[in-house]
């Protein structure tokens, strides 16, 4: 069985449509690179929902920047951010935000997303949104990634997991580890628009094993 969650290619992997002629075998090859660090916000001892902090690498920094800081004057006011939400994130969603929340056997993903910004320094962008994850409740594993390897989602080098609010009697801890045992499957040859996930192995489907945070009390 498979499920179409790729109907549209979004604004955020511009790089990605100038290699489309390209052939391929280099699709194998990320072209957009993310640093990820994750703010689980606790309410009780619950986690309720998670800032998600998404930092670019130079090149697609600049392509921003220069596509949408209109005045030029290093910062995104209200309507630069509400231009990049439009224009340069908000197609994510056909991607599932790149982000998995999965219980069990089953993954699921944000149907949408909240308090969008986007800050820049010294040439590097960074967008922050909010998942609010206060349907769930047990134990929960967390992951960001692009199964495609179109984008390069890494956690943060330093401090990539950070808990706020009430903890109650004990703060969450958190593991960080290559999930071997639910991988995800797709096709490297679909292209771009069409990208289908598969939740069986078969002939020709490359596997991906995400790197899942797995939240503890």
């Amino acid at each position: 069985m498979k499920q179409n969650i790729k109907p549209a290619l979004p604004r955020i992997l511009i790089i990605c449509i100038l290699l489309l002629a390209v052939p391929a075998a280099v699709w194998a090859h990320p072209h957009l690179f993310i640093s990820t660090a994750l703010e689980f916000v606790v309410k009780s001892g619950k986690i309720h929902g998670v800032y998600e902090t998404w930092t670019f690498d130079r090149f697609f920094s600049a392509d921003i920047i220069q596509g949408y800081d209109a005045n030029g004057d290093g910062t995104f006011d209200t309507a630069e951010i509400k231009d990049v939400y439009n224009n340069a994130f908000i197609n994510t969603r056909h991607y599932a935000y790149f982000t998995f929340i999965r219980q069990g056997e089953k993954r699921s993903s944000p149907e949408k997303v909240s308090n969008f910004s986007v800050t820049q320094k010294e040439g590097i962008v960074s967008y922050r949104f909010y998942v609010d994850l206060s349907c769930y409740t047990g134990d929960l594993y967390f992951a960001v990634y692009d199964y495609t390897f179109f984008c390069d989602f890494r956690y943060a080098d330093v401090t990539p997991i950070t808990f706020t609010g009430m903890f109650g009697s004990k703060k969450p801890s958190y593991t960080i580890a290559e999930n071997k045992k639910y991988p995800v499957y797709y096709d490297p040859f679909d292209t771009a628009e069409t990208t289908l996930t598969y939740d069986q192995w078969k002939p020709g489907l490359q596997t991906y094993y995400p790197r899942e945070i797995h939240i503890t009390y």
